[in-house]
């Protein structure tokens, strides 16, 4: 797997790890709409940095499923802004 994809998510033997099936879902769907050209994953990186500064604003991302709570909005924001005026 590209281990740029990976870069932040919770890992185990380098594969990414999930405590939901959301989760592996939200994952999913972040590097298909990536892989489809919907963004780039330099977009990808820096809204979801942007979400997990903000989350850490008020609380310490404490877990995975913090983490992938930040994805989701990240998913979200991008999605939303891409495709806003379709």
């Amino acid at each position: 797997m590209n281990t740029e994809l990976l870069k932040g998510l919770p890992t185990d033997q380098g594969e990414p790890v999930f405590d939901e099936p959301w989760q592996a879902r939200s994952f999913a769907m972040a590097v298909q709409l990536h892989e489809s050209g919907l963004f780039t994953w330099n977009e990808w990186a820096e809204t979801l940095s942007q979400c997990i500064a903000s989350q850490e604003k008020s609380a310490a991302i404490s877990s995975g499923s913090d983490y992938y709570t930040q994805w989701q909005t990240a998913l979200e924001i991008l999605v939303d802004q891409k495709t806003a005026g379709r």
